[in-house]
């Protein structure tokens, strides 16, 4: 069997799995802006009618598979449903609220560097326990650190995220959405890897003044340090 033989029966095989009428993307990670279990992936459509970017920003959502690794291609499903990659999916709705809350105020920080340049697994550290939360408010308490030190900010990292989830878990209701960004999945067709969130950000969205912006991450940070202070 040839190639492109071999490539048209992955194709079809990824079709045949997918529901009908969904979209069905080839992606590969890039070595471009790498941060975590996280990166900027090249996108081609297989088969469906939705408009993907050529290039997307992606990290993992699942912390019991094999990071795809930078060079291979690997076929995804498109859905925009948290609900597949969820160990309670019947908390769907409450725990995208506290999906997207994390992406409003942690994506543009990190990919800022605002954390540090390794801090990027403590962010899917934190998505990853999402994946298994019932929806309940206890279910975002953070886990101890199970390392001796935290060289590379991780543990600080999501140890503040969960922190600020479990602060604010009241007022953080299940139809919350952002108004930033779209967050869209990427659903490998072998659960041996990863799946992906995609995220975008909203036309119309205005760009804050440097001050402004400045002003924002100041804030973060002092509640990152805070943090940082606490688990010494």
């Amino acid at each position: 069997m040839n190639l492109q033989s071999i490539l048209t029966a992955a194709a079809l095989s990824a079709c045949l799995a997918a529901p009908v009428g969904a979209t069905v993307v080839q992606g590969t990670i890039t070595e471009d802006k790498l941060v975590g279990y996280m990166g900027n992936i090249s996108l081609t459509t297989v088969s469906g009618n939705d408009t993907l970017p050529d290039t997307a920003f992606a990290f993992c959502i699942v912390g019991w598979a094999h990071w795809p690794g930078t060079g291979s291609a690997h076929q995804y499903t498109l859905t925009d449903s948290f609900a597949p990659f969820m160990s309670q999916p019947a908390a769907v709705d409450k725990v995208t609220g506290l999906l997207h809350y994390v992406i409003d105020y942690y994506y543009a920080p990190l990919l800022a560097g605002f954390y540090g340049a390794e801090a990027g697994y403590g962010f899917n550290q934190a998505i990853w326990q999402l994946t298994g939360a019932d929806g309940t408010q206890n279910s975002v308490v953070a886990s101890a650190n199970d390392e001796d030190t935290d060289p590379r900010g991780t543990y600080a990292l999501y140890a503040t995220i969960m922190g600020d989830l479990y602060e604010h878990y009241d007022s953080i209701s299940p139809d919350y959405r952002s108004q930033r960004y779209t967050i869209r999945f990427l659903q490998e067709s072998d659960d041996t890897y990863q799946s992906l969130a995609i995220v975008s950000e909203n036309a119309g969205n205005e760009v804050p003044e440097p001050s402004s912006l400045a002003l924002l991450f100041a804030g973060g940070f002092a509640v990152f340090a805070a943090r940082r202070k606490q688990q010494a």
